[in-house]
């Protein structure tokens, strides 16, 4: 199994990640082991070990992949409407929903691991997720002049958006809201939140 030679560090560091996504969006993240891992890639779980450290340093990094296609997505909608628009806002909550409902297994790994009280984000965890919150921050700037009145905006709309993806794709979402399109309940909090209109 052990071709410890064949690559380098990084490029084994990579191959776990591609092997730990892999699990991840098949199985979920409870599904994901250094000897699962290993068997896709054939390597030895203690090479592994040593390329990218333990388990959790492996689903960190499968998490910050995560945000910053999030971001990515949430770039590319804030590029296409008119900055600090009420129509941006809702495009943005439409493709938060979207990307939840499309990468369940993905998302729910990131929700199942946030940081511990204390612990020291690695930044290739805290970039992509600092930039989601200012994406969001600068679609609503307009509409809240006031930083803190903002703030607690971004996350009071994070909070319901990720209610409504998370039923969503839990697959309770009907039993509460029936045949209405989750992504058109996504706009409506957002309507609402930021204009008291449905």
């Amino acid at each position: 199994m052990a071709r410890r030679s064949d690559h380098s560090r990084d490029e084994l560091a990579a191959l776990v990640l591609e092997a730990a996504r892999k699990i991840v969006v098949e199985e979920g993240a409870e599904a994901v082991t250094m000897r699962k891992m290993g068997a896709l890639i054939g390597y030895a779980p203690g090479s592994i070990y040593n390329a990218v450290g333990d388990l959790e340093a492996v689903l960190r990094q499968v998490n910050a992949t995560t945000l910053t296609e999030m971001a990515d997505q949430l770039d590319a909608v804030m590029a296409a409407h008119v900055p600090g628009t009420l129509e941006n806002a809702l495009a943005i909550a439409e493709k938060y929903v979207d990307f939840v409902l499309k990468n369940p297994r993905l998302w729910a790994a990131l929700l199942k691991q946030p940081p511990r009280p204390g612990e020291a984000v690695p930044e290739s965890y805290s970039r992509p997720r600092a930039r989601l919150i200012e994406i969001v921050a600068t679609a609503i700037a307009p509409l809240f002049t006031d930083a803190l009145a903002r703030q607690k905006a971004v996350v009071a709309l994070w909070a319901a958006l990720q209610g409504v993806a998370s039923l969503a794709s839990g697959g309770n979402y009907e039993f509460f809201a029936g045949d209405i399109d989750s992504k058109e309940i996504a706009r409506s909090i957002v309507r609402r939140y930021l204009t008291g209109t449905d």
